[in-house]
């Protein structure tokens, strides 16, 4: 849930300017080629593809922020999915593209306040510096940067009311602030407030009508239905998740959404099967199936294992998982690796052996926590996990 509302802080302002809208600037046809080229590949986890259309727009286009900010997006893509929040350079490079693209359309907006595209654009950048500074628990930066974001936004619908896309910012905040009390208190004290049955006629509007946003919007809303609460839909996810995979044979991450899904609907010997086939692929070196998804793949096929209660198998895959840690000595630690650590030891309480348990969680809290583990470890260490945990999510926490 944090995670996700980091996600959407494309969103923390009710500001609404009541000037009348400055007259609309259509964008030029060719950069919304380039740009809609230059998406796709990102979802498509291809950022070296995303890459070449965004550096090809930058030629063309070299004043206008979107091209900036596709290149932003192409690093947030390598260092998301490829790299999986654990590169220390990535993340950095990505902070300078994000500091780039934000100087270039506040630029750019000073001489073209009509550009509505170019406000869309700019309030994805304030995003994501909201999500960057909430992967680092900065709350109240974070907090500013999303309020910023929902303010340009809603400046563009101002502007061109049939900006569908803007919703998936809007739609994000209202669901996640209408689901805010007791998750993130830090923001909740600033008296932040939404509606989530209005964000998810936002998302559904942008996945319906939206044009660079709709899979995105589509992206959120399975998520949604993924996750505990009141619109937890695990089947509808699962339902979901194989239309994208059949729209996306190709592409490892929409592979293992349906692993996830599988999972939340408790098809765990489907899953695991599902699992067993992505390590295949992953092992026989398939492209796009990088070695740097091994930790995740064997924490999967433990989580499985967990949620039928087969603590030796499980054991031994979330073992496999923490091992990777050591493959590559001067590689950053995986997220999903550490992780693999924390399990281990869920694993060793739940056999009775708390002392063992314990070595897990103080190896796994000896890593820098870049991805808000120490919340769950401190847990752990202070209070074994029981049988009543189970089955519990498939992944790490997400913030």
């Amino acid at each position: 849930m944090k995670k996700a509302f980091i996600q959407t802080l494309l969103a923390c302002s009710l500001a609404a300017a009541a000037a009348a809208p400055p007259a609309f600037e259509p964008l030029p046809d060719g950069l919304r080629l380039l740009s809609r080229k230059g998406i796709d590949a990102v979802y498509a986890v291809e950022p070296a593809e995303a890459e070449k259309e965004f550096r090809l727009a930058l030629r063309k286009y070299p004043g206008h922020p979107f091209p900036h900010f596709g290149l932003a997006l192409a690093k947030w893509a390598e260092f998301e999915y490829l790299e999986d929040e654990s590169s220390p350079a990535l993340a950095a490079d990505y902070a300078a593209l994000l500091d780039t693209a934000q100087a270039a359309g506040e630029k750019w907006l000073e001489a073209h306040p009509g550009d509505a595209n170019a406000c869309l654009c700019l309030g994805g950048i304030y995003g994501l510096r909201a999500r960057q500074a909430g992967q680092r628990h900065r709350w109240l930066k974070a907090y500013l940067n999303g309020r910023k974001a929902v303010s340009i936004t809603r400046r563009a619908l101002r502007i061109a009311p049939g900006l569908y896309d803007a919703y998936l910012g809007l739609g994000l905040y209202e669901y996640y602030a209408g689901m805010l009390p007791g998750v993130v208190k830090v923001l909740a004290r600033l008296m932040v407030s939404g509606n989530a049955e209005t964000g998810l006629r936002y998302l559904a509007l942008c996945r319906d009508k939206g044009d660079f946003n709709a899979l995105a919007a589509r992206l959120f809303l399975l998520d949604i239905r993924l996750q505990p609460g009141p619109y937890s839909d695990p089947a509808l996810a699962l339902k979901w998740a194989r239309e994208l995979r059949a729209e996306f044979p190709n592409q490892p991450q929409m592979r293992f959404l349906e692993i996830l899904a599988l999972y939340a609907d408790k098809k765990y010997g489907e899953a695991r099967a599902e699992t067993l086939a992505y390590l295949r692929a992953v092992q026989s070196g398939k492209p796009g199936y990088r070695r740097r998804f091994l930790p995740r793949v064997y924490t999967a096929l433990g989580a499985a294992s967990l949620a039928e209660k087969k603590y030796d198998e499980a054991a031994v895959y979330f073992a496999r998982g923490a091992a990777t840690l050591k493959d590559a000595p001067g590689q950053p630690p995986s997220r999903w690796g550490v992780w693999a650590l924390v399990k281990l030891g869920n694993v060793y309480d739940l056999k009775g052996m708390r002392a063992r348990a314990l070595e897990y969680y103080r190896e796994a809290g000896a890593y820098r926590d870049d991805w808000g583990f120490s919340q769950p470890i401190g847990r752990y260490l202070d209070k074994p996990f029981t049988e009543a945990e189970l089955p519990g999510r498939l992944g790490p926490p997400q913030y």
